[in-house]
């Protein structure tokens, strides 16, 4: 029973993980479908003169995917925007403890939309509604999208809480915080330009 107990939370972070890289694949697909919809929308209406039926609603729903969907992906890599001008100045264990106060406020909240969603995700199929354009696409299917996306962020920031969790109980976390804006951001030469201006000390 221990051992099971043990193996619970890798197993439920590799399924995390796995889920959201493939639902970020797909929403990266989705961006570029929307982009190459719109662009198919423009040139039938301005080249060929013909009117356009199911492109503007097509591309809303690969957006609404990519932006509701996608999120647990971009939970995955820490591309959320982050308010961290404090956070990163506090020492580093209450700067974790916070972390994971806010991680636990954020999985509260995908909880609430995802209560709430599901049930008008399952009426749209109850009811078989339809949208009221000329092409009257299922609703279901860009209903799903919203407490599919709260779901999804919940498990993938419930498994970062537990890490952190787990980091606090060890020690094992940074000391610094590197600020959200400059993660990602590889800075050419600034290593040549502090020592420039050493030198000029």
């Amino acid at each position: 029973m221990k051992e099971a107990n043990q193996g619970f939370w890798p197993r439920l972070e590799s399924l995390a993980t796995t889920l959201s890289k493939i639902t970020g694949l797909i929403g990266a697909v989705a961006v570029l479908a929307a982009a190459l919809v719109t662009t198919e929308c423009v040139l039938v209406r301005k080249v060929l003169g013909w009117s356009t039926i199911w492109q503007i609603e097509a591309s809303v729903f690969l957006l609404i995917y990519s932006c509701f969907v996608g999120a647990a992906f971009a939970q995955l890599g820490g591309h959320h925007l982050n308010i961290d001008m404090l956070i990163i100045y506090l020492p580093p264990r209450p700067r974790e403890i916070l972390l994971v106060v806010t991680g636990i406020a954020s999985c509260v909240v995908c909880v609430i939309i995802a209560w709430y969603a599901w049930p008008m995700w399952w009426q749209t199929i109850a009811t078989n509604e339809h949208s009221e354009s000329l092409w009257g696409p299922p609703l279901w299917i860009p209903y799903m999208f919203l407490p599919l996306g709260a779901t999804l962020l919940f498990l993938q920031s419930t498994v970062q809480i537990w890490r952190k969790i787990v980091a606090l109980r060890t020690g094992a976390f940074e000391e610094t915080l590197i600020p959200s804006e400059l993660k990602d951001i590889d800075i050419p030469g600034a290593d040549s330009q502090e020592r420039k201006g050493g030198d000029h000390e």
